[in-house]
């Protein structure tokens, strides 16, 4: 590591790219603030998503501002590391929401100004990335003021602040696409660094049947409601990780745009499909919608991001599973937790039966 150096551009650069120690780090506070979050869904859904929402982009805006400009020196880390504590303030906000909305609003603020002030940095030492730099900035800029703003208010008015912030927060890359075009992302980097992302969220997954087992006696039911939620998720995880290296990232910008919004969608799905795993453990004989609803989001998610390749077929195919789970979910959970697990299985063989034909077959 260089003491100090001044932001440089690494889209072009001939080296291969990890995760570095401090992406790994950040990444850190975000399985806190996930688990967190997964708390609030048994709660409040319409709770769970608005809170989701700000935690996520607040990972995915310095996710892309690394993967344009990180030099790892001695000032990249000091305004990455603030952002840490700032997300760790915002993960013990979620729990009492109500009471803690004040600080949950400043800390996100704190997360995003340290982001913006990164920017115009970066904007001041590449020139040729002023355009974009300055766009994101003013953009960011104003959404967190409007943050700070909702102070002036109580719950739920203040809610109601959070979400306009929130919008101008997701549109302004949207918005910025022109600039997007002339410095896109480095494609090697920024697949891995959302699927460490997705690590994190299925290893709630994982907590969530541990959380659910521990909690309650062990029988064959629950044991083996336990056992297929996992490996639900684990189908997951191969229909997910098992393109990755083929991501429509690598592709044009809109296509590159969906993919990046999808894993919005797909990590609120993945948590909630946890979420509703330990709750099918607690109540084994009610319908499966808390698992089956979240599972067909998952599903959907990646048959969306198919259709955005070139693989058309497997996105139906991901879809048409999605449509019959969410069909299943009407179904007692012992019905529906092997039919799920049946669906995600079939879509694994068909990935294997279609990667061992060679090129041109039928």
């Amino acid at each position: 590591m260089t003491q100090w150096q001044p932001p440089r551009l690494r889209l072009f650069e001939d080296v291969h790219r990890r995760a570095t120690w401090l992406e790994l780090l950040y990444d850190l506070v975000f399985v806190v603030a996930v688990a967190e979050l997964a708390d609030v869904l048994t709660e409040s859904p319409l709770a769970f998503v608005g809170l989701f929402v700000p935690v996520w982009w607040a990972w995915a805006g310095y996710v892309f501002y690394a993967n344009r400009f990180d030099t790892d020196d001695v000032s990249h880390r000091l305004l990455a590391l603030p952002q840490i504590l700032a997300v760790a303030t915002m993960a013990a906000s979620v729990g009492d929401i109500g009471q803690r909305s004040g600080l949950f609003a400043i800390s996100y603020a704190v997360a995003r100004v340290l982001l913006v002030v990164a920017y115009v940095r970066a904007g001041r030492h590449v020139p040729e990335a002023r355009p974009l730099t300055t766009h994101y900035a003013v953009g960011f800029t104003v959404a967190g003021l409007i943050w700070l703003a909702s102070l002036a208010v109580e719950p739920p008015q203040r809610y109601a602040f959070w979400a306009v912030a929130v919008v101008i927060d997701l549109a302004t890359p949207l918005l910025g696409r022109r600039h997007q075009g002339k410095l896109p992302p480095q494609t090697e980097h920024l697949p891995e660094r959302f699927g460490l992302f997705v690590v994190i969220v299925l290893g709630e997954v994982v907590a969530a049947v541990v959380v659910g087992l521990k909690g309650h006696d062990v029988t064959p039911g629950t044991l083996l409601i336990a056992l297929a939620g996992v490996a639900i998720a684990m189908g997951f995880w191969w229909l997910y990780f098992g393109h990755i290296d083929e991501s429509v990232v690598l592709r044009t910008r809109l296509a590159g745009q969906v993919w990046v919004y999808a894993h919005l969608p797909l990590s609120l799905g993945l948590v909630a499909f946890g979420i509703g795993i330990e709750h099918a453990i607690e109540h084994p004989a009610s319908t499966s919608w808390s698992v089956g609803l979240p599972a067909a989001l998952v599903l959907a998610v990646l048959g969306l991001q198919h259709l955005c390749s070139s693989d058309r077929r497997a996105g139906t195919i991901r879809l048409a599973a999605a449509a019959l789970t969410l069909a299943t979910s009407a179904l007692p959970t012992v019905a529906a937790l092997p039919l799920i697990l049946l669906y995600a299985a079939a879509q694994v063989t068909y990935d294997l039966i279609n990667r061992s034909q060679p090129e041109g077959a039928a």
